[in-house]
């Protein structure tokens, strides 16, 4: 079975441009994934409960992948987004 991925950036961590600046400001990391057969909220929680240092996870639904970032920063952001796409932060109830 072949997959296909779309590519939604094009730059690598701390890339920089042909003048010499990051194209990224924020001199992280990032990508998009998923488990099969795990579900994502599943996933962000057990991410959360390692204490696994991250900037920013962004949760786009159950059937979508998580979107995690890490950089310097570590703010632990979560965030969700509602069915028109607004962004807003996600508290759970994670003790």
């Amino acid at each position: 079975m072949q997959q296909s991925c779309r590519l939604r950036e094009q730059h690598m961590a701390h890339e920089v441009n042909r003048h010499g600046r990051y194209f990224c400001q924020r001199l992280g990391a990032a990508c998009d994934f998923r488990i099969l057969g795990l579900p994502i909220n599943a996933l962000v929680e057990w991410i959360v409960a390692q204490g696994l240092p991250f900037d920013s996870i962004y949760f786009y639904g159950a059937d979508r992948p998580i979107h995690i970032s890490y950089g310097p920063q570590h703010k632990r952001d979560i965030w969700a987004f509602t069915e028109w796409g607004t962004p807003k932060r996600y508290r759970p109830d994670w003790s």
